[in-house]
């Protein structure tokens, strides 16, 4: 039989609505898998290689819900606000691990999945309030790093030599300071040094106490790259977390009310591999601290 052009033309035209119409039925803009998941890509990347099972990802990782509330973030953890995982074989239907497969290093991409996926079959856990088995879940991710298992060991060993020879040079930099400069000092807590400028009578903080303190800290040249003398006393809560690095607060609880004192204190007590947030102060470096412990309250 002869089919005419009109024929023709409305054949293909139902066929045109018939398949854009399954295709933005759901999440328009997004892409089914085989599993079920749905990924959009957002950005490309560098990378060449896509990753596989067994593949260590390093990725920042946001999973939010149909309202855009934050559930999980990885950038309040770590510096780069990543995590480094083995990525798995997807277990399930919509398993969004089954997402990393399609991508490869420098990508992002957001995955759309549910809350009965994520939460119960995959963490086990309870599905949050305000939510139901079918609410959408979405992860949005950015891939920063696709390694083999040979590649991260090889990685990790680079890293570790780095750290031992940092931390080695930092010790014999101190050394040499602490003999040019004559200093008579103890040693505390893992080669932390403390002496008094000036004794205190008073009483020595407590968990749960204020103490109000002026501060001084420098490099062993003497360069000063903090201080708290041109504004008003630093109000420190004995015992509360991130308020000072964990030599100061090692170095307080030993002071007395009145006591002016300085603290030598080496990396892994202050400001470690990395360094300080700010750039300030580099990765191993020792510092030291000019403390006065003004009250105690």
């Amino acid at each position: 039989m002869k089919v005419s052009g009109i024929w023709k033309l409305f054949i293909l035209c139902t066929l045109y609505i018939v398949f854009t119409s399954c295709g933005n039925s759901k999440f328009p803009g997004f892409t089914p898998t085989k599993n079920g998941l749905y990924y959009k890509l957002q950005d490309i990347g560098e990378g060449k290689r896509k990753a596989k099972p067994d593949d260590y990802i390093t990725a920042q990782i946001t999973i939010k819900s149909d309202k855009d509330s934050v559930l999980f973030d990885t950038r309040k953890i770590g510096l780069d606000g990543s995590v480094t995982f083995i990525l798995p074989a997807p277990q399930f239907e919509k398993d969004y691990y089954e997402g990393f497969q399609l991508l490869s290093q420098g990508d992002s991409a957001t995955f759309i999945t549910d809350a009965y996926t994520l939460f119960t079959k995959k963490n086990h856990d309870k599905i949050p309030k305000g939510m139901n088995i079918a609410s959408i879940v979405k992860v949005e991710t950015r891939v920063l790093k696709i390694q083999t298992k040979e590649e991260h060991e090889q990685e990790m060993l680079d890293e570790q030599k780095k750290l031992e020879q940092g931390e080695f040079d930092e010790k014999k930099i101190l050394e040499k300071f602490l003999a040019d400069s004559n200093i008579t000092a103890s040693a505390i807590a893992n080669g932390m040094y403390y002496f008094q400028i000036r004794k205190g009578k008073g009483y020595s903080p407590d968990s749960g106490r204020v103490a109000l303190l002026n501060y001084r800290g420098y490099f062993l040249n003497g360069r000063s790259f903090d201080s708290n003398y041109e504004t008003q006393p630093f109000e420190y809560v004995i015992g509360a977390e991130e308020q000072l690095i964990k030599g100061l607060e090692i170095g307080v609880r030993r002071m007395h009310e009145g006591e002016k004192a300085k603290f030598i204190i080496p990396s892994h007590l202050a400001f470690g591999s990395s360094g300080s947030s700010t750039g300030i102060i580099p990765p191993f470096t020792t510092v030291i601290y000019e403390v006065e412990l003004l009250k105690v309250q």
